[in-house]
């Protein structure tokens, strides 16, 4: 007794452990609990769907592998074109020292055209690419070698609308345009099946993308040559209008024009009229000299007359003069005034005198003439003037519309010859053959196919697979609505999880035994293995076990602690074990509880409430006889139907012959009776019911037993199920204490990973678990 109750105190002890943390909490459930990222949640459910994400990218990188392997080679030929700027043939001194500058936009504009469909229309018809099956699938077969170029096409052979569209449409697919980035280069590239037609495309696309821009600039330039033809041919008839215009208005108006020397033209009347103004200076100044002489003369100062010291004449008289004076002075001094040498030379100055006075008169008169003829032309002149003034306006009246015919002609004038002069230059240089684009590299025959690249696109589906793999995986979690972890019972159904019962297969991942010992098969093979208890059926007891069913026996003892600290103040005297659906392991659940609770030396005893489908007398092995089913037909007392069973404390009530009416029996005052008097008698009472869902039974007991405990095969119960299961026992008015997760997989989690040595015992399999209801 004193044993018994330390081993009871070691079970207390332990147990708010077991009743506060039911189980572990699985790596997935904790990312509900935790707001970080659990790696090893991702890592637990790769390990859980491996098979489904080996399948699906041993799939995925199947098709890839089979798709790379039958995909027919293709080659790719290159050619380098270089791009120049457009210039005019005829450069300006400007240009001549200007930087080339080829702009972005002119670049783009060629590289459109290269994939033009007018350039690729030319390829196709200078190639007859029409007739290769690649290109156009309509084309007839032709033997190995169909894609090579025919030596001769079909003469006037011509292709339907839609088909050398589509033609076109495939061309255009296999060329690609690469340009070299700051640079006037550009790679042009064509894939084909056909190295020869891969390059023979290509260098045919380059000629003829080097003749349509020569054909390009004699086609603008012939269009230009036109127009200016035309254009000349107008402006011509307009000179020649505007020229005879210009004629007549100058001959109805009298207008006279002369050439300068500067090579304008000018009127007569302005050009006379010039002349006059220059007549009237030059008579004004004339005159104003003259004048200057000519006050003088008028004021008697002979001696000032201009041109008096040039004059030999007066000179010679004055000089006489001055010699006769000399002479009758020096007589006057000597001789008296009758003296006759006085009176000769006296008479002989006064001749003198004469003659120079009558030499000074007519030096006056002839400068007073000069004078009265200088302000005569003077006058002339003005009125000559101011008449070719008159004239003159009136010349510049008419000449307004005069130089407006005038300069229309010389507009006309400068467009033809213009006009004229560009037309010679467009002539000059639709004579030239220059092109600004190039041939850098000529297109070879490739020898190495560029597709399929078996590494990338291996490496592609690998990366892909494992991608869709590994969603599908966790699509598949996602969806999974099945109760697998403590955590999922807590949080859905609100009930603990007493225990957690391991399956085999999740011990022995290798299909052998737990840590290299037999598998189940081969012990039931060999009737068990040393000190396993096999029972007809199947079903593995833990009481004479032995090292091999250590896992299981502590998963039992915890749910047997879990039990016993399920209510607060007593444990509860009867327990009634039930599942949500059949299959779920609950007889053997109740049998092994039974049987650990016994070894803490309580009495306990075990009845087997499932009329419909009793299993209890095959775990102990019981011979067919009376059961519960004769005490609740009154037949026998339930102390007659109790067996004994060969574990000490351990007693059991087998349900007898199976009744047509289970509920009826167990609704009956006689079922109570029994769990009154059991519970008095026994420290545990512990019923194994049928599937509470599908059946009234469990119901019916539900209510007479002091808990309920629901059994959940873990990874395979749906929730919706548990949770119906639920509600049919609190709507009965029963009390359900938790969840017994069976049939754990041990091996995708780590609950027993603790603890246990390499002895540890085996746990029966699943497929054995289902017999057992």
């Amino acid at each position: 007794m004193e044993e018994r109750n330390k081993i009871e105190l070691f079970e207390l002890g332990t147990a708010p452990m077991e009743h506060s943390r039911p189980g572990p909490t699985s790596p997935v459930e904790s990312l509900d609990a935790e707001e970080g990222v659990d790696l090893r949640a991702y890592w637990y459910v790769l390990k859980k769907r491996r098979w489904i994400i080996l399948s699906v990218l041993s799939v995925i990188f199947t098709i890839a592998l089979v798709g790379t392997l039958k995909e027919k080679p293709i080659y790719r030929a290159q050619t380098m074109i270089e791009i120049e700027k457009q210039n005019p043939e005829i450069l300006s001194v400007q240009e001549l020292f200007q930087l080339e500058n080829v702009s972005d936009t002119y670049l783009e504009t060629q590289y459109r055209i290269l994939k033009s469909e007018s350039l690729a229309k030319r390829v196709v018809g200078s190639l007859h690419l029409e007739l290769v099956k690649e290109l156009n699938p309509a084309a007839n077969d032709r033997p190995a070698g169909a894609n090579a170029i025919p030596a001769r096409a079909t003469a006037g052979m011509t292709l339907e609308p839609h088909l050398l569209q589509a033609v076109v449409r495939n061309f255009e697919d296999r060329l690609r345009i690469q340009p070299i980035v700051r640079s006037r280069l550009v790679l042009v590239n064509f894939d084909s099946e056909d190295p020869d037609l891969a390059a023979s495309v290509v260098n045919s696309l380059a000629s003829n993308y080097i003749q349509a821009s020569l054909d390009a600039h004699w086609e603008a330039m012939e269009r230009a040559r036109d127009w200016l033809s035309q254009q000349l041919d107008d402006l011509k008839i307009a000179l020649e209008k505007s020229e005879d215009e210009l004629q007549r208005y100058a001959e109805a108006n009298a207008l006279i024009f002369l050439e300068s020397d500067r090579g304008s033209t000018e009127n007569i009347a302005n050009d006379r009229l010039r002349q006059l103004q220059d007549e009237l200076t030059k008579a004004q100044a004339d005159r104003y000299q003259k004048e200057s002489v000519f006050r003088p003369v008028q004021t008697g100062d002979y001696g000032s007359f201009p041109g008096a010291a040039d004059n030999a004449l007066l000179q010679n008289l004055a000089l006489r003069l001055s010699d006769l004076e000399t002479e009758r002075a020096r007589l006057g001094t000597t001789f008296a005034a009758n003296y006759p040498r006085v009176l000769q030379v006296q008479n002989q100055t006064n001749e003198v005198r004469k003659a120079l006075a009558s030499e000074q008169k007519r030096m006056a008169d002839r400068i007073a003439n000069d004078y009265g003829a200088a302000v005569r032309r003077e006058a002339l002149v003005q009125q000559a003037l101011l008449a070719q003034q008159n004239q003159a306006n009136e010349v510049a009246v008419k000449t307004v519309q005069y130089n407006i015919l005038r300069r229309e002609v010389d507009t006309n004038k400068q467009l033809y010859d213009a006009l004229l002069t560009r037309l010679k230059e467009v002539g000059v240089s639709a004579g030239l053959k220059a092109s600004p684009i190039r041939i850098v590299d000529s297109a070879v025959p490739p020898t190495v196919p560029v597709k399929p690249r078996v590494f990338l696109n291996l490496s592609l589906a690998l990366a892909l697979g494992i991608c869709c793999a590994v969603g599908i995986a966790f699509l598949q979690e996602h969806l999974d609505n099945t109760l697998k972890t403590p955590a999922d019972v807590e949080r859905i159904l609100h009930l603990p999880a007493l225990a957690l019962i391991p399956a085999f297969a999740s011990l022995n991942g290798h299909r052998r035994g737990v840590y290299g010992l037999p598998s189940p098969r081969k012990l039931l093979a060999n009737g068990g293995g040393k000190g396993a208890v096999k029972a007809s059926g199947g079903w593995y007891r833990i009481d004479e076990a032995g090292p091999q069913f250590a896992v299981l026996r502590e998963a039992f003892h915890s749910f047997r602690t879990s039990v016993l600290l399920s209510t607060a103040e007593r444990p509860p005297r009867s327990l009634l074990i039930t599942s949500a659906r059949p299959g779920e392991g609950k007889t053997t659940i109740s049998a092994n509880l039974a049987i650990s609770l016994a070894q803490l030396g309580q009495r306990v005893l075990l009845v087997d409430g499932d009329l419909r489908r009793p299993c209890i007398h095959k775990i102990f092995q019981v011979p067919p006889g009376p059961g519960l089913v004769s005490y609740l037909t009154g037949h026998q007392d339930w102390p007659a139907v109790i067996i004994p069973t060969a574990i000490p404390g351990l007693d059991i009530i087998p349900c007898g012959p199976v009744p047509p009416n289970p509920a009826e029996l167990l609704f009956s005052e006689r079922a109570r009776a029994l769990f009154r008097e059991a519970t008095e008698k026994y420290t545990m009472v512990v019923l194994d019911s049928p599937p509470i869902l599908n059946v009234a039974d469990s119901r019916v007991l539900s209510v007479l037993v002091d808990g309920v405990v629901i059994v959940v095969r873990g990874n395979v119960t749906p929730r919706e199920l548990v949770q119906r299961a639920q509600a049919h026992a609190r709507d009965a008015g029963a009390h359900v204490i938790g969840v017994v997760l069976n049939s754990i997989d041990v091996q995708r989690m780590d609950y027993y990973s603790y603890g246990y040595s390499q002895h540890d015992a085996y746990i029966s399999e699943p497929q054995l678990e289902e017999k057992q209801d």
